[in-house]
């Protein structure tokens, strides 16, 4: 994935600022599309796999008797989270690099790098602008979900649904910090992917362990779910302060390593 549309730079006058560049290369590069068609397809599916699993099974099985309980609301939103919770965050992962990663082609860098007063002007457009459009795919395939789920099996509590949302929120901040760390250690798209997906796979192995759990970000992945089962956004909190210092520390990270990269 390029980080930045050759023709949209040709075209750009210097006044531009990098704010405005960064919109228009989310959008004229139609990565948004990737990012909002995804969290909105696995939003519908989410209730209706839910509703209608029950069904499948009876039909495809043959000798063997699969016992699945009737459905309920909050399995609508169970099987939104463990589709986005992997593709969704890859999809924002390598999103995130095709901005973040724009010291892997050296014309790029240069342009960026002299249009900007110091790293940090730089790096938070791109930051800024890749998270927003990250909470907002997720908030539109929680509307999905919660719309389809009402319809379909039940209403959902508002308040656990938007405490959930918080918790995406913070979790999606984490993973883009973390893609902000990975680029200042590698200069290719691709590998910022790979290091990053697989940092985060690794905290997600360490969050099986129990003492660690409630403590890593990873634990936030599965709290929208959680939330609708008896879990109260207290039994999070220590993962979401974990999830605000570190992402605030391996950005501060990244800035400072990425201000001291030659080109």
């Amino acid at each position: 994935m390029s980080t930045a549309d050759p023709a949209l730079m040709a075209a750009t006058p210097r006044a531009m600022s990098l704010w405005r560049l960064e919109i228009l290369r989310l959008f004229r590069t139609h990565r948004w599309i990737a990012l909002f068609g995804v969290y909105l397809a696995f939003g519908l599916l989410g209730p209706v796999t839910a509703t209608y699993l029950p069904d499948i099974l009876t039909r495809v099985q043959s000798e063997m008797t699969i016992i699945v309980p009737p459905p309920q609301p909050k399995d609508g939103m169970t099987n939104y989270i463990n589709q986005v919770g992997q593709t969704g965050v890859i999809v924002v992962v390598a999103i995130a690099a095709g901005a973040l990663a724009f010291d892997a082609h050296p014309g790029v860098s240069i342009f960026l790098r002299t249009r900007a007063t110091g790293m940090w002007s730089l790096i938070r457009p791109r930051l800024t602008v890749t998270l927003a459009a990250a909470i907002a795919a997720y908030a539109l395939g929680t509307l999905a979900v919660w719309y389809g789920t009402a319809v379909l099996l039940g209403p959902l509590p508002a308040g656990s649904m938007a405490a959930g949302l918080l918790c995406a929120a913070l979790y999606l901040t984490f993973v883009i910090a973390v893609v902000a760390a990975a680029a200042s250690l590698t200069r290719g798209t691709l590998g910022t992917v790979g290091l990053a997906l697989i940092t985060l796979l690794l905290l997600a192995i360490a969050g099986s362990v129990a003492p660690l759990h409630d403590w890593l970000p990873s634990s936030l992945v599965a709290a929208p779910a959680d939330l609708l089962t008896g879990a109260t956004l207290v039994d999070f909190l220590p993962a979401m302060a974990v999830a605000v210092v570190a992402s605030a520390g391996l950005v501060a990270g990244a800035v400072w390593r990425l201000g001291r990269r030659e080109i």
